[in-house]
């Protein structure tokens, strides 16, 4: 499934589209994990899409803004871009490198 952001008219970019970092995590989630979804990119073509993100078990007891800045800091690790991508930086290099593995 895709979730879109529609965003408050002063709170958009140039585009009308929700600003990169835009964090939703109140009203859509999930009665036994903590869950967010966070738009980390901001849109190159069309729509960005959030991404949904999920804490199993958090045993560093940070708090949820807490993981929330350390989700938007590691989306903007990704050396080959000069921009935030939609997914953490770690996955992002693991689905390269699979994809290399697998030719």
């Amino acid at each position: 499934h895709r979730i879109m952001f529609e965003p408050h008219p002063n709170g958009a970019d140039r585009s009308g589209l929700s600003q990169p970092g835009t964090i939703v995590d109140k009203v859509i989630g999930d009665p036994f994990f903590y869950s967010v979804l966070f738009q980390s990119q901001a849109s190159l073509k069309g729509t960005s899409c959030p991404t949904r993100y999920i804490a199993l078990k958090d045993e560093t007891n940070h708090t949820v803004d807490d993981l929330q800045n350390i989700a938007n800091i590691i989306c903007s690790g990704f050396q080959i871009a000069t921009k935030s991508v939609e997914i953490a930086t770690p996955t992002y290099y693991a689905n390269q490198f699979s994809t290399r593995a697998k030719k």
